[in-house]
């Protein structure tokens, strides 16, 4: 009998040392998964397409400041540089784009999908695409190639997201999470097409200033009432200005030294 006893303890002390081990490996996995998304911010990268060196420098909120020698690296460099930090995000806006919502999440987006077809955003797209001068199209092509460098340097190690996503959708990948597809000029175009949906959100107050407008009588008065955005403030607000604070609060006043970097990332080819 005590013998038993004595057995069944260590059975409960050796389940309850498993289950310990396989939640501290869980919770490791997960912690593995998550940091595959952070952006590197210290060192240096080798970047392919790049012409010449660039600096990334970014601010105590992780703001970037990029600089380079030729405009086709700046642009690279910033396509590069937002697949870092954000390319869960447009992966997700360029399914969105496409009405292709349902390859990721299943059934339960087949309408979003079918309304977004219907509205053409890709059509439309691609329309934008074939009237872009030859200096817009660098630009687009110089930004499509950062994304891609960042792609093919992390195709099989992606992030939580694409991990949980690829195996609930069966895209495969495992661990890895699931093969992304190239990024094209045509996602990047289509973007603008989500954007300007969302930001035609606020239709009905422009209504309502165009009914004002006609009740009285000039839109000065009614600028009056709703005063526009400034358009001389800077995109990012420097400290002891109007409205500085938040993500804004650490910039410098133009003309003046940036900030002390948090972190620096430099790439070359």
């Amino acid at each position: 009998m005590h013998r038993l006893t004595w057995l069944i303890k260590r059975l409960i002390w050796l389940v309850v040392i498993v289950l310990v081990v396989v939640v501290a490996l869980g919770f490791s996995l997960v912690g593995i998964l998550t940091l595959r998304g952070f952006a590197t911010t210290q060192g240096s990268l080798s970047v392919a397409g790049l012409e010449k060196p660039v600096q990334v420098n970014r601010d105590a909120n992780g703001i970037a400041f990029i600089e380079a020698e030729t405009g086709h690296d700046l642009f690279l460099a910033q396509g590069y540089v937002h697949a870092q930090e954000r390319m869960w995000q447009m992966e997700v806006w360029r399914h969105i784009s496409a009405g292709r919502l349902s390859e990721l999440f299943g059934s339960s987006t087949v309408d979003e999908d079918r309304f977004i077809r219907t509205l053409g955003w890709r059509q439309a797209a691609e329309r934008d695409l074939a009237a872009l001068s030859p200096d817009a199209r660098a630009v687009v092509d110089a930004y499509v190639a950062g994304v891609n460098a960042w792609i093919d340097d992390h195709q099989g190690s992606l992030s939580l997201p694409f991990v949980v996503t690829g195996l609930k959708a069966g895209g495969g990948g495992g661990l890895g999470g699931y093969r992304l597809e190239p990024w094209t000029a045509i996602d990047t175009l289509a973007w603008q097409k989500v954007q300007a949906w969302q930001l035609g959100g606020n239709f009905d107050n422009e209504i309502f200033r165009m009914l004002a407008d006609a009740k009285l009588g000039e839109a000065a008065r009614t600028d009056e009432l709703f005063p526009p955005y400034d358009p001389e403030m800077p995109v990012i607000t420097p400290s002891g200005l109007k409205g500085s604070g938040g993500a804004g609060s650490t910039a410098s006043a133009p003309g003046s030294n940036a900030s002390a970097p948090r972190s620096t990332a430099s790439a070359a080819t």
